[in-house]
């Protein structure tokens, strides 16, 4: 049974002191999934519910074991009450006790074949992260859009024991990439989605999500890629082209934003105009640091500042 975690710390002097209870050995090894070997001093989430597993041996590293879960293994550990052969209520509550499909994130959404929703594993996205974390996401709801949403978690299965660390919402499309980041002493969510109602107004999206107090926020949004056409203002008659690029990187300052923007004059068909041209190409980098609950940017975006000028 999961159960939430409320750790007091006593105070030594100015010292924060901090116990990890270390749990007993024995049994055999799960053969059939992959373990692996991990160091006791690296740093990690703190986690807010905790589900007992069947006891691992400790191999003669010392070293944490790090395991693999089914998926319905990992729904159980998000949602106690969930039982496979019964399914997931509307109204089901996580192990933080918020409601998984009652909130505005997933409004609207339908769960195709009414309810209680039967999960298919099928639809239970895990990905891998570093130090054993992992992002599970269940696309249980369908929107009229074609996105597809649901409870989205980060977590973690070590020793004889599955962690979540914090539970939130996500909506995007099927194909939409959501993994575990390492920044420092942080651990983020980073969800990236692309839409592109044509060729020519295609975006793609990185959502940040910080573990706050069990909760999984949306620290941030910024465009990873970015293609849009306009009427020029400098060229009358012809249309400018704005095609951006972000490239990101993690560091314990923050997720650094390194971005570009080309802006090119699109070929004209009719005259003999000077069309199909490149006009310009500008670079820029800003910071996104962490503020509480957010993540602040020391910048203006490069988009909002070069779009429309050409």
């Amino acid at each position: 049974m999961v159960r939430q975690l409320a750790t007091r710390l006593p105070v030594v002097g100015s010292l924060l002191v901090l116990a990890l209870a270390a749990y007993a050995s024995g049994g055999c090894v799960d053969t059939e999934r992959p373990v692996y070997e991990a160091s006791s001093r690296q740093t990690i989430p703190i986690p807010v519910c905790a589900k007992p597993l069947a006891p691992l041996r400790r191999k003669d590293s010392g070293g944490v074991v790090m395991r693999d879960l089914d998926p319905e293994e990992w729904l159980e550990t998000m949602v106690p009450d969930y039982e496979m052969e019964k399914g997931l209520e509307s109204t089901a509550v996580d192990c933080t006790g918020h409601y998984i499909f009652a909130n505005e994130t997933l409004r609207h959404g339908i769960a195709r074949n009414g309810w209680p929703y039967i999960v298919d594993p099928e639809i239970i996205d895990i990905r891998s992260g570093p130090r054993g974390v992992k992002v599970v996401r269940l696309r249980a709801l369908e929107f009229e859009n074609g996105d597809v949403g649901g409870p989205i978690a980060l977590v973690r299965a070590v020793d004889d024991r599955a962690e979540v660390f914090g539970i939130g919402s996500y909506r995007g499309p099927l194909d939409a990439k959501v993994s575990p980041v390492r920044m420092g002493n942080e651990t983020l969510v980073v969800a990236e989605a692309k839409r592109c109602p044509d060729s020519y107004n295609c975006r793609k999206v990185a959502d940040f999500y910080l573990a706050r107090r069990g909760r999984l926020v949306n620290a941030a949004s910024i465009d990873v890629e970015r293609v849009l056409r306009v009427p020029s203002v400098t060229e009358r008659g012809l249309y400018a082209e704005y095609h951006l690029r972000t490239d990101m990187s993690y560091s314990p300052e923050g997720v650094q934003l390194h971005e570009q923007v080309k802006v090119k004059i699109i070929p004209y068909e009719k005259g003999e105009r000077d069309s199909d041209r490149t006009l310009r190409t500008v670079e820029f980098s800003r910071l996104l640091k962490v503020d509480r609950d957010t993540l602040f940017s020391t910048n203006e975006s490069l988009w909002e500042r070069v779009v429309g000028q050409d």
